[in-house]
């Protein structure tokens, strides 16, 4: 595809297809940068699919944080048959979906915890918005690197098509079933009214995906579906009692009993915190001390910090070694 949007964006190559829309590489030409273009299907303005648009643009036009793609520019485009489309402009994320990263590789329980905070985090500032996702699954979830040499993932949650605002009106018939089988909440399967806690379960999926490698409720569509209704999803022992306690909570077929996003966060980053001190900078305190450290306490000079060896200097998760005790002659 090769058409000028908006009188401003140069489609080129095909990213993405869903259902109701193909996602394209695309140049502004007015600024002179990379964007991706969302460019829905042909629709009429009493049609489900029609509200869905409208309901994406509006959400995205509200939200901005660093766990969400970002809305530029919305717009109409009239095919050369008179047929109009509707558009949305958004930052380009370069990189795959998790969907992708997981037939590929298996994610260590460091990458899924940091991945899963983030994620977390995004889904915390939506709920605090008012609004619900409905379709957190790993297609909808964007991976990329801050920069050439970053050490590690981050995660952006995009596609808002079916997300609503807490106590609106549905773009659907009432009781239909919204999402994608295989991560669908109970609740979701059953068509009830859904809330912030919904998305706590999806996510909840997606991770044990992470670590497991395997779909907890795989199969055809009312299969999959049903499954979550009669049976919660299996949690192995040997995941730890860290992820066994969160996931079961997250998936909880009572939404009551699940933690919000925010405590979901909170878990994952302690989690991530220790699990990679236990990789990297444990075994640096080791090296640097003449006495064997504690496993509970890491050695710090002298002074009980719960941090780092940092010669007196408390500074993150940077090591300094301590001055000398006289400073050097000139001369």
């Amino acid at each position: 595809m090769n058409q000028l949007l908006g009188q401003r964006y140069r489609t080129a190559e095909l990213l993405g297809t869903g259902g109701a829309s193909s996602v394209y590489r695309a140049t502004d030409e007015n600024l002179g940068r990379d964007v991706a273009v969302k460019v829905f299907n042909p629709s009429t303005s009493d049609d489900d699919d029609y509200r869905r648009q409208h309901t994406e643009t509006l959400l995205l036009a509200t939200l901005n944080h660093p766990g969400l793609v970002t809305l530029h520019d919305a717009g109409l485009h009239e095919d050369e048959s008179g047929r109009t489309t509707s558009f949305l402009v958004m930052e380009i994320v370069d990189g795959r979906d998790l969907r992708k990263l997981l037939k590929a590789e298996r994610l260590e329980p460091l990458e899924v915890a940091q991945l899963g905070a983030d994620l977390a985090d995004a889904l915390a500032y939506i709920h605090s918005q008012g609004v619900i996702h409905r379709d957190v699954k790993p297609a909808n979830i964007l991976l990329y690197r801050a920069g050439e040499h970053d050490t590690r993932l981050y995660s952006k949650l995009t596609d808002f098509g079916i997300a609503r605002m807490v106590n609106a009106t549905m773009a659907t018939a009432t009781g239909a079933t919204i999402g994608t089988a295989n991560y669908l909440s109970p609740e979701q399967a059953h068509g009830s009214v859904v809330d912030a806690k919904s998305d706590i379960y999806s996510l909840g999926l997606v991770l044990l995906e992470c670590l497991t490698g395997q779909k907890a409720f795989p199969g055809a569509v009312v299969e999959a579906a049903v499954a979550r209704l009669l049976r919660d999803p299996e949690v192995p022992d040997s995941l730890g009692p860290v992820w066994g306690t969160l996931l079961t909570s997250m998936t909880a077929r009572d939404p009551q009993q699940r933690p919000d996003a925010h405590e979901v966060a909170l878990v994952l980053r302690e989690y991530a915190l220790d699990a990679d001190e236990s990789k990297v900078l444990r075994p640096l305190i080791g090296t640097r001390s003449d006495e064997p450290a504690d496993a509970s306490e890491p050695v710090t000079g002298g002074v009980m910090t719960g941090g780092i060896v940092t010669g007196n200097v408390i500074t993150g998760k940077v090591y300094i070694p301590a001055p000398p005790a006289h400073a050097p002659r000139l001369g």
